[in-house]
């Protein structure tokens, strides 16, 4: 399986599980409400029966946000995964698009939105489809994953916590046999990762099945590499997707020139923790 298959098949399975709710974020009001307060915002400078476009949807997360607010707006979601519909009528979504090749029409939409999507993709590629899909003025805004930002930070510390999980040393504890070594890992785990409820969750799991024989151990082992391995795909394309500050000016040179940034900021949860980069812009008028 070729890469670009292989990550779409890992995103696809994180989705199905997540239906419409707001994926890892869904449980967490202080990422969730200065989401949905700069989605508001946006949506109110669109007018009523604009078109919008929403790149990397996932299940559509932003599209609801925008249509709550404004409910006369109509939103196209496109995904790479093969993401699930929208009951939503004004929110069709449309799987295993890429946001490098739109299916669409030249000035199609009035808008554009994507909430931790876009940088995920190739930017030349898809700002360039994006300039040819937007109508000349049509605004843009994106939620883009700070390298410093709470996500970024949150998944750097899981994605540890599933490497430890799948490594080695968990593999050679539990092949063993020993429960008294397997406990004495985990042990040392969690005073690594204090906070990651996985490590109790696997190596409970891991401990109830250490008393079954070498090859049962084996083909359970294997099993956990299996199961593990799609969140550490996605994982690691969050970490190669978020932006730093010292990387942010290259990144938006890439943008198309058909489209003018107009506003680069930082959107912050409560207390002042960063939270990821609000990227506005619209599509220029004409070209120069």
């Amino acid at each position: 399986m070729v890469a670009i298959e292989w990550h779409a098949e890992a995103w696809t399975e994180f989705w199905h599980d997540q239906n419409e709710s707001d994926g890892c974020c869904a449980h967490a009001p202080e990422i969730q409400q200065p989401i949905n307060d700069h989605w508001a915002i946006f949506a109110k400078s669109l007018d009523q029966g604009n078109e919008v476009l929403d790149l990397a949807c996932g299940t559509g997360a932003a599209a609801r946000r925008l249509v709550a607010t404004n409910p006369a707006l109509r939103v196209t979601g496109v995904d790479f995964a093969t993401v699930p519909a929208n009951a939503d009528r004004r929110v069709e979504i449309l799987p295993n698009v890429r946001m490098e090749q739109l299916p669409f029409a030249d000035s199609s939409f009035d808008g554009a939105v994507s909430q931790f999507g876009f940088e995920y993709g190739a930017v030349e590629l898809a700002s360039a489809e994006l300039s040819r899909v937007l109508r000349p003025g049509a605004s843009f805004s994106f939620l883009v994953h700070h390298a410093d930002g709470r996500i970024a930070r949150d998944s750097v510390s899981h994605r540890q916590a599933l490497q430890e999980i799948s490594g080695r040393a968990m593999e050679a504890a539990f092949m063993s046999g020993d429960a008294a070594q397997l406990d004495r890992h985990l042990a040392n785990l969690r005073r690594q990762c204090p906070h990651e409820r996985i490590i109790d969750e696997a190596g409970n799991g891991l401990r109830r099945m250490i008393g079954q024989s070498p090859i049962h151990r084996e083909e359970i082992w294997k099993a956990v590499r299996v199961a593990l391995e799609p969140e550490l795909v996605m994982l690691a394309d969050l970490g190669d997707a978020a932006v730093s500050r010292e990387a942010l000016p290259n990144w938006l040179a890439r943008f198309d020139r058909g489209l003018e940034l107009r506003s680069i900021g930082e959107l912050e949860m409560r207390g002042g923790n960063i939270l990821c980069w609000t990227i506005d812009g619209i599509r220029k008028a004409r070209m120069h």
